[in-house]
């Protein structure tokens, strides 16, 4: 034998030495705390990598009650495959340290190969990682993103067809895709969309409300509560008051509730207010489906498998498989989103809108009352952030990415991917109407029918709210004329201004 066969004698048990030295980490994601990871399915994986940074939490003044959500989340979820005799390394708040650092130490320490993570749908978030590995010569395994019902290329080629995608088109696209609420070709009840069944105001007499199921908090997220309150003592919020499932299996318990005892009524009460009911007839889901507690798939099933309305159920979902897939494909295809600013609104948020501290004595009571809950609960249903928070921030003329930084951090069901197109497009009208073909406001007569906030109808008339949106249309009259769908509000705004003028009043008078 010459040296050559020697030499190829040899190859296996190195390469076996090699395979041996090889390790593939999983690297689980703060917003990804499925029950069924794809990557607990993969025999290759050795160890689980979780990252609490606290720096993170530091960047924005996060609501204390979304910092609790994702922690406690990820804790249990760690705790669950350590059980399991499962791998876990743990990068957490008191380490201190960012994302970028704490992924080199655990690749580092662990002497990781290879990792594999799921998409994120962040923008930057993959491309840093990537880099991250890259600069640590891992090689890298990204798993499809699993939050949405809709696959990324599906999605990509659906926005691809529509330079100007409508809700509407891309909600009917999804229902035939999936058969969601179809009776063969057709919707359901024969119609797309009840939403001309769901615009009640709650009765005058009154209505019973089912209250939110209450949680028995754990060891766990008592001490993460704790610690919040330690580390982050400046923020919104109190870690004491958390209110939300931080688990899979509390997470479909509070769902059933919803179906069983909400549902029925949400449709028809969907975009009612009232000042002293912070959750009515709502869902309160997209915490914990925005983090992976949850799935679309558990969600539709839940919602379809119900005697509720058709109405109440078409409602919901157009919400769940419509809009918030919407949204996430609209961040997608149109990243300029996150930079527009049509208006030229250039107003900084004061730091009451933080603290919730010294408000403004003439900040109208829909406002004060609303942003009092944000910061109790961390949360307020969608017709309140649309118009009364969105409306008064485009009323007043806030710097659009100043308003989308303040969802951001109060809301414990914010990322960007759905902030962005829905702050800075469907709420702030910072991109001209490419998302939302009507800037979304209103005076104190809309918010009075569906919410009777001030004592009667002539208060709601008389208030800042209503001054402010006639002052809204005058002011941004050229750019908004062209839009059909404030023809009626302009013809009438301008008559007010003619019966000022003649009167002798000023621009402003």
């Amino acid at each position: 034998m010459g040296p050559g066969a020697v030499l190829l004698a040899r190859l296996p048990g190195e390469r076996r030495e090699a395979e041996a030295a090889r390790v593939k980490a999983a690297l689980i994601l703060a917003t990804q705390q499925f029950a069924e990871h794809p990557a607990y399915d993969d025999d290759e994986v050795q160890e689980f990598f979780f990252i609490e940074s606290a720096p993170r939490f530091a960047k924005l003044p996060y609501h204390r009650h979304k910092i609790v959500l994702l922690i406690s989340a990820m804790r249990h979820t760690a705790a669950r495959l350590e059980a399991e005799g499962r791998i876990v390394r743990r990068i957490t708040l008191d380490d201190d340290l960012t994302f970028k650092a704490g992924l080199e130490r655990l690749l580092q320490k662990h002497r990781v190969t290879e990792l594999t993570w799921m998409s994120d749908p962040n923008r930057p978030v993959d491309a840093r990682i990537a880099r991250i590995c890259a600069d640590h010569d891992v090689d890298t395994d990204v798993l499809s993103d699993a939050l949405f019902l809709t696959p990324e290329d599906d999605v990509d080629g659906w926005f691809a067809e529509h330079p100007t995608p409508l809700m509407e088109d891309f909600y009917h696209w999804q229902r035939r895709r999936t058969g969601i609420l179809m009776d063969g070709g057709k919707p359901a009840g024969r119609r797309w969309n009840f939403d001309a069944d769901n615009r009640k105001a709650l009765p005058k007499k009154g209505v019973e409300i089912p209250p939110l199921p209450q949680l028995d908090h754990d060891d766990i997220t008592r001490a993460v509560i704790a610690e919040v309150d330690e580390l982050f003592p400046d923020h919104p919020g109190k870690a004491e008051d958390f209110w939300l499932p931080v688990t899979p299996e509390d997470s479909r318990d509070w769902l059933d509730v919803f179906v069983a005892e909400r549902l029925h009524d949400f449709g028809r009460y969907e975009d009612a207010m009232k000042a002293d009911e912070p959750f009515l007839f709502h869902a309160i889901i997209s915490p914990m489906l925005n983090i992976g507690l949850l799935t679309v798939e558990e969600v539709v099933a839940a919602a379809t498998r119900t005697d509720a309305p058709l109405a109440s159920v078409e409602g919901f979902l157009r919400q769940v498989i419509g809009w918030r897939e919407y949204m996430r494909g609209m961040y997608r295809a149109h990243p300029k989103l996150e930079h527009v600013n049509a208006l030229h609104l250039e107003k900084r948020i004061e730091k009451y809108w933080y603290t919730a501290e010294r408000m403004p004595r003439d900040l109208p009571i829909p406002v004060r009352t609303v942003l009092e809950r944000v910061h109790r609960w961390g949360y307020a249903h969608h017709i309140e952030r649309l118009m009364v928070l969105g409306n008064w921030f485009l009323l007043q003329g806030y710097a659009p990415r100043q308003v989308n930084a303040w969802f951001l951090a109060l809301f414990v069901d914010a990322y960007d991917w759905v902030m962005v197109p829905n702050v800075m497009g469907m709420s702030q009208f910072a991109d001209g109407g490419f998302v939302a073909t009507k800037p979304y406001v209103s005076g104190g007569a809309y918010l009075q029918k569906m919410g009777s906030w001030w004592p009667s109808a002539q208060d709601a008339k008389d208030s800042v709210f209503t001054d402010a949106y006639w002052e809204f249309l005058e002011r941004h009259e050229d750019v908004l004329a062209g839009n059909h769908r404030l023809g009626l509000a302009l013809a009438q705004m301008r008559k007010r201004r003619d019966a000022r003028e003649a009167d002798g009043g000023g621009p402003n008078s």
